[in-house]
């Protein structure tokens, strides 16, 4: 049996779904669902091997909140993390609205997640495991307080 493909999952969910208030409280519950979701939509294929999965992030705005989990990452390494090479990984979307949706996410938005993920891990500082959790609903930016590489925090726009 081949080991599966390791993939990245972004996770976006309207204020509209039952889930939205869920990703305050227990956002890793909302992993299990969206797995479910990808294999009913064949976007994630079953193997003899347990599904693995991470939760490297939540970020939470007013109309919407995001979390990105990886599935099968053997190669994950919270030290690494903050590296663009080690975020090249596939992304797909599964989108939690008033209706339910997956699809495999574009080149712009798997480059997005994938900097994402390397971006919050280097503005966590060196010992920060995920998940990351940003809440924008409070009206103030987030602070990074000790990240390892301050010129890595640019906002960079593909």
């Amino acid at each position: 049996m081949a080991h599966p493909e390791p993939l990245r999952v972004l996770v976006i969910v309207s204020q509209r779904s039952s889930l939205y208030t869920q990703t305050n409280t227990f956002p890793e519950e909302i992993v299990p669902l969206a797995m479910r979701l990808l294999k009913k939509r064949k976007m994630w294929k079953t193997t003899g091997y347990p599904a693995v999965t991470k939760l490297l992030a939540v970020q939470k705005w007013r109309s919407r909140a995001f979390l990105v989990f990886d599935i099968a990452n053997e190669a994950y390494d919270a030290k690494l993390g903050h590296l663009p090479e080690h975020n090249q990984l596939p992304v797909v979307v599964a989108h939690f609205s008033r209706k339910r949706a997956a699809y495999p996410a574009n080149s712009w938005v798997s480059q997005q997640v994938n900097h994402d993920v390397a971006m919050l891990h280097n503005a966590n500082g060196l010992d920060a495991v995920p998940p990351f959790m940003e809440d924008h609903t409070l009206g103030t930016p987030p602070a990074y307080h000790s990240p390892r590489d301050i010129s890595m925090l640019r906002v960079r726009y593909i």
